[in-house]
């Protein structure tokens, strides 16, 4: 299961974006380009947590160089086109309907944004539009948020509180996970652990200092506030009601001796990486869900450059025994990553076909997409290729422009080249 192509009209950067997917998507280009944009367009179609007041966009989200005022004409359309799922029941029961092609089995969703009025109202101001998401190429096929919930995109955006997360409990991925574990123990058992948790807890709290600083406490909010409104107090290591143990338990570090509060960004980042991919996993598995795609906003920020190629060579290329599947069936992935990211350390890790390159279109004001998706290459010559492209050749895909030279001298004469251009031009500045 995939996105095989993606095709954006008139939305922000984009006047016309046309691009193929394959099993995964790395996109790469300048600031300002519309990386972020695209993952958005996405999350137009497939995002079940973006509420339908973000999906009623606004007239600056038309692509600038629609003349103006706009006339009804002028719609956003965001298409996505899905492949390779005709071999799992479930997502052919999801996406059976949709159907655009019979022979490679691909089916669409589209998002539009277009005016309301009659065939003769020209709209002259922004409630005159209307969103609406249907499936295949019937537009009165329109889907339902069951559907999203069932192939939903996920989004990691880039100024995400990592620490934040993990620290609140309705936020955080780990919540999945205990509840999980928590249905899986005998509850006798869970009691009696609830029991002497609770005799350890009395133990402390009895104590006559504990009690006096419990009741310091509540005396003060009492004089504070007044009795109608003050809150009982008490101390204690963590709730004893059976149903509230599990939730009560947190991660910890360095042998225990440290909360996550305490770790690292880059640490408490890579942490919620590895909780969020297990709860992926697990709500596939669980049948919550049918596939996720899961979109990671610079995917980088705050690891190491050798932890960015660990990481991600893991989500990009699994290895068959983490994919899951029956003995005796193909694996299947139940996961597809879309990043947008800056760095050729994760460049380098990256399928070559995973490769989308945004850049402007020349004479205009728009962006336009470039994908390896389709690129027709022997399998020797794909190795050939991902070999060749490492963190240093990774650049030329971040670079405006390549210079070719043949052998070592020729490199170091370009470099010294540019290096003696750059300080002539500082002196002349």
């Amino acid at each position: 299961m995939r996105i095989s192509r993606a095709q954006i009209e008139n939305f922000r950067n984009f006047r016309r974006l046309d691009v193929a997917v394959a099993a995964h998507a790395v996109i790469v280009g300048e600031n300002k380009i519309g990386k972020s944009n695209l993952l958005y367009a996405l999350r137009l179609v497939l995002d079940p947590a973006l509420p339908d007041s973000a999906r009623q966009l606004k007239e600056e989200d038309f692509w600038d160089g629609l003349p103006r005022p706009l006339t009804k004409n002028d719609v956003i359309r965001v298409s996505v086109d899905f492949a390779e799922f005709e071999d799992d029941d479930r997502l052919l029961a999801v996406l059976g309907e949709f159907l655009i092609s019979t022979e490679s089995m691909v089916s669409r969703l589209t998002y539009v944004f277009g005016p309301s009025g009659g065939e003769d109202d020209e709209p002259i101001k922004e409630s005159d539009y209307e969103f609406f998401v249907y499936g295949g190429d019937k537009p009165e096929s329109r889907i339902s948020t069951e559907f999203r919930r069932r192939l939903p995109l996920d989004l990691l955006p880039a100024l995400r509180d990592a620490e934040g997360d993990l620290g609140n409990w309705r936020r955080s991925p780990l919540r999945p996970l205990l509840d999980e574990v928590s249905s899986r123990i005998d509850r006798d058992a869970l009691e009696s652990i609830a029991e002497n948790i609770s005799e350890a807890t009395e133990a402390l709290t009895g104590t006559k200092e504990v009690s006096a600083l419990a009741d310091e406490i509540t005396n003060r909010m009492t004089a504070m506030v007044g009795s109608a409104h003050a809150l009982e107090m008490s101390l204690g290591f963590s709730p004893t009601e059976a149903d509230r143990l599990i939730r009560s338990l947190r991660l910890f570090i360095d042998d225990g001796k440290r909360g996550v509060a305490d770790a690292s960004l880059g640490s408490a980042n890579l942490l919620y990486l590895a909780l969020k991919a297990l709860e992926l996993e697990q709500m596939v598995e669980k049948g919550k869900r049918d596939h996720t795609f899961l979109a990671i906003e610079e995917p980088e920020a705050h690891l190491h450059p050798h932890l960015q190629r660990l990481v991600y060579r893991d989500f990009l290329r699994r290895r068959p025994h983490q994919e899951g599947g029956d003995k005796g069936e193909p694996p299947r992935p139940a996961t597809s990553v879309l990043m947008t990211t800056h760095s050729p350390h994760i460049v380098s890790v990256s399928p070559l076909k995973s490769i989308i390159l945004l850049r402007k279109t020349p004479g205009k004001e728009s962006s336009e997409g470039v994908s390896t998706a389709e690129l027709e290459f022997e399998d020797k010559e794909l190795e050939d290729l991902e070999r060749y492209i490492d963190v240093t050749r990774g650049e030329i895909l971040f670079a405006k422009g390549v210079l070719l030279v043949e052998g070592e001298a020729e490199r170091m004469s370009c470099r010294r080249s540019e290096s003696l251009r750059v300080t002539t031009s500082m002196r002349s500045e």
